[in-house]
């Protein structure tokens, strides 16, 4: 009978079935369980040593008598930082493959503005033939506040457009692809600089409301505003006011309630694209090969690749 390694691992998600069909391939020897609601997992979670999920019910969370690894499945996991039932033991890993996708969403948007797409899309409907002279995306100025692994990548993709790329970071040191770095306490004089401002920060305290009305009003006139982090980072109301200007466009993927609710004036503002958070979709295979290499750094007991810092919330 072949051997099992002894770190049994349950996966808890409306996809675990999927996950671990996959995981059980690259990962043969590991004992993995799958549940999808809380009665499948109730006679299992009080062995299990890793749990791979994103939302659990604290329920079946307290019952992790042997938990030593909590993979979580989200980029952003607010809801699970201050959790007692994860203490502070518990090795806590997030998820860091979505910059690639989320970076692809930004610069799709990027590119419909600037060449203009949305003229052209009409004019074809009513067979209009008119040449108009494109802006470039080059020597424009991108703003990116947060620069972790998906702020990175849209730094990357940025510098390769030929745009000056600002960033915005908790602690202001050098980042590859990002021409200056600013602090928090220099936000002020960022914003005015930027001809697109892409926010991809996580919600701690600290950037609750980090955007405000003051701040929104700093952006120059025709400024693009996308939001790909949190919803709460914005203060929605704020927003809604300045849109209604008509001076900048939005792209917006998170709200500060999701769903957006029917009567949000949002929905029928001419400047604003929604999107119901689909910027960084879970894509089960690539989620995996990152549990794979940190599942490997484990049994080796080497330091795990994407630890969550618990002080600073993400």
């Amino acid at each position: 009978m072949e051997s099992r390694d002894n770190h049994p691992l349950l996966i808890y998600h409306t996809n675990a079935k999927l996950y671990g069909e996959i995981l059980s391939k690259r990962l043969p020897k590991l004992e993995i369980c799958s549940a999808s609601q809380p009665e499948e997992a109730i006679d299992l979670i009080e062995e299990a040593e890793i749990i791979l999920t994103w939302k659990i019910p604290d329920e079946l969370l307290k019952k992790a008598k042997n938990l030593k690894w909590f993979a979580s499945l989200g980029a952003g996991n607010e809801h699970l930082i201050h959790n007692p039932f994860i203490p502070e033991y518990v090795l806590f890993t997030k998820v860091t493959v979505y910059g690639e996708m989320m970076a692809e969403y930004v610069f799709a948007y990027l590119l419909y503005f600037c060449r203009d797409l949305q003229k052209y899309f009409l004019d074809q409907r009513h067979k209009i033939w008119e040449q108009r002279r494109p802006e470039r995306l080059r020597g424009k100025v991108l703003g990116i506040l947060g620069l972790g692994s998906v702020g990175k990548e849209i730094a990357k993709r940025g510098r390769q457009f030929g745009m000056d790329v600002l960033g915005l970071k908790r602690t202001p040191e050098s980042v590859e692809n990002v021409d200056q770095v600013f602090g928090p306490q220099d936000l002020k004089k960022m914003i005015p600089l930027v001809n697109y401002l892409i926010v991809a920060l996580p919600l701690t305290p600290e950037t609750n409301h980090f955007i405000g009305e003051r701040e929104l009003s700093l952006l120059k006139e025709g400024t693009t505003l996308i939001n790909i982090g949190r919803g709460k980072t914005i203060d929605e109301r704020a927003l809604s006011k300045i849109l209604r200007t008509k001076r900048i466009k939005a792209v917006i993927d998170v709200f500060e309630e999701e769903p957006l609710p029917p009567e949000s004036e949002l929905w029928d503002m001419e400047n604003v694209i929604i999107t119901p958070h689909v910027s960084g979709i879970n894509l089960p295979e690539e989620i995996c090969e990152e549990f794979v290499k940190n599942y490997e750094h484990w049994v080796r007991k080497e330091p795990l690749l994407t630890l969550v810092d618990r002080e600073k919330g993400y």
